[in-house]
């Protein structure tokens, strides 16, 4: 008799305890793999709110100092309180020398200048609201008319077809006429001509510029203006046109026989813990 053998195949699975470290091991790589992920997406979050507070404070810095670079000179003024502080100035739009000036109660103030161009080899023409400074000591010489050192441009004249914008005066030297005559003269001859003033203002933690026509009085502006900067966060005194005060984001600093008058600019950035701070002196010229 033959023994016949059955040959019986088993078929092996994964034990419960073999699953559970399984589940463990994923655990701990899925951890392991989120932290990185989340590091990773903290410092990219990090520079790129670095790089915002950066940029911020590169744009307004630069283009304040721009502006401020070109402005007439002691036109500079700030005023303010505890909640938003303004800084002031007028920005040259042409500038020259003169051969004559009107005094005061002349009846017929016509200035002889020597004939403006601008960098592209266009000769002045007269703008709305134009204004002649002459001799500006001060701020209150720039913005109150009734001293006499600003008076208002009626007619550029010259001897060609007595059109200063055609550019066809034969000695270089042409008419301005204005309102009234000056107060006093330059030492150096000087005559600067504006039509607006420029403010830049930092409230509720950010920077706003301002343009308008030349006041007597400074406008403190509490709304409006052009946003050109966000997360500030200067802490701001309440009379800010005499404080000494560092945290003051606006200074002007007198000139001495040594140097310049310049403004001290103090922008604190501020984004989270991030924080960025800004100190740079802009010189003014001191030669009205």
């Amino acid at each position: 008799m033959h023994s016949r053998q059955v040959s019986q195949k088993t078929t092996k699975g994964f034990t419960l305890v073999e699953l559970i470290l399984v589940i463990v091991l994923l655990g701990i790589v899925g951890v392991g793999t989120a932290k990185f992920i989340r590091s990773a997406s903290d410092i990219y979050v990090d520079l790129t709110e670095r790089d915002k507070l950066l940029r911020n404070a590169t744009f307004v810095t630069e283009r304040f100092t721009r502006e401020l670079s070109n402005a007439v000179p002691n036109s500079i003024r700030i005023g303010g309180n505890a909640a938003v502080h303004c800084i002031e100035f007028v920005p040259v739009n042409w500038s020259s020398f003169y051969l004559s000036l009107p005094a005061v109660g002349d009846t017929s103030p016509v200035m002889d200048i020597v004939k403006m161009t601008d960098i592209d080899g266009n000769a002045y023409g007269l703008a709305s609201s134009d204004h002649a400074i002459v001799y500006p000591l001060s701020a209150s010489h720039v913005y109150d008319q009734s001293q006499n050192r600003r008076q208002s441009i009626s007619s550029c004249s010259d001897d060609g077809d007595g059109d200063c914008t055609t550019d066809d005066d034969s000695d270089g030297i042409v008419q301005l006429s204005v309102d009234d005559g000056f107060a006093l003269s330059s030492p150096t001859r000087r005559i600067y001509i504006a039509n607006a003033s420029i403010s830049y203002c930092l409230r509720n933690g950010s920077v706003y510029r301002h343009e308008t026509s030349l006041l007597a009085n400074q406008q403190v502006y509490t709304s409006g203006g052009e946003l050109m900067a966000e997360g500030l966060g200067n802490a701001l005194s309440a009379n800010p046109s005499s404080s000494t005060i560092i945290s003051d984001p606006f200074q002007t600093v007198g000139a001495t026989l040594a140097r310049n008058g310049y403004v001290r600019i103090n922008f604190l950035f501020t984004r989270g813990t991030e924080q960025i701070s800004i100190v740079k002196e802009v010189h003014v010229p001191n030669v009205p």
